[in-house]
């Protein structure tokens, strides 16, 4: 296996939160980096918190911060957070906000998401990020069709908030139409998803921003259902900007 550039990124652990963008293969590659190359020991250590979540809610973070106040027990001194996460609602990254200003200094978050879209804009900058998402290894096999750049995704999304209701709904039709047709993966609605949480936080804020804010956790809640109709929920999203 080969872990040339997480290996790199994470060389000296000199920041006390990352992001990582990625999925299970990360994760395991993470798991690995930190037992063989800083010596910490994964099997049944308690200072390890490693879950796993479907969308990471208020709840889970004030999980989180709690652990965070514990001591560590091991011979490390350390206490390792890895949350690898779908998504994540923009009021539990405001409850992590704080834990991530100032946290204890033997704790060390990783956050693993598949978009950095899905950070508001004050949580991303508190956060060291690493985005390992297309290089060339069995680490983007959780996504084989990387057809979106982050960039192009961010001009798209912004065409989408300019533009008015109609032609929202006409776009969604031309993503969807391509996502029948095999063109795109499922995955560029849910991306298209998170970035326009991600643009509606930073242009609008939270109070203005709320019903918008609020469409997109309802649309990303039944996202999950096993038999979503993507363009129905990207649809309500678009009526709500």
């Amino acid at each position: 296996m080969s872990h040339t550039d997480l290996d790199e990124q994470l060389k000296s652990l000199n920041h006390h939160a990352y992001a990582i963008i990625g999925g299970d293969a990360i994760q395991a590659e993470l798991i690995e980096i930190l037992e063989k190359q800083h010596s910490f020991k994964i099997h049944g250590n308690a200072d390890l918190f490693n879950e796993k979540y479907t969308n990471f809610t208020i709840d889970n973070a004030r999980e989180v911060k709690a652990s965070h106040l514990t001591r560590p027990v091991s011979e490390s001194g350390k206490k390792i957070f890895i949350m690898q996460m779908d998504s994540i609602t923009v009021e539990a990254q405001n409850a992590l906000l704080k834990l991530l200003e100032e946290p204890a200094d033997y704790a060390i978050f990783f956050i693993i998401i598949p978009s950095s879209h899905l950070l508001i804009p004050t949580v991303k900058s508190r956060l060291c990020l690493i985005n390992i998402v297309g290089r060339s290894s069995h680490l983007t096999a959780y996504r084989t069709s990387v057809s979106v750049s982050d960039a192009e995704l961010s001009i798209e999304v912004d065409k989408f908030m300019k533009a008015p209701t109609s032609k929202r709904l006409e776009m969604i039709k031309v993503l969807m139409g391509d996502i029948a047709d095999e063109k795109k993966p499922k995955q560029d609605a849910v991306d298209f998803l998170n970035a326009i949480q991600s643009v509606v936080y930073k242009q609008k804020g939270a109070r203005i921003g709320k019903s918008s804010l609020e469409a997109i956790e309802v649309a990303r809640k039944y996202m999950n259902d096993r038999s979503p109709s993507l363009k129905m929920l990207l649809e309500y999203v678009a009526l709500k900007m």
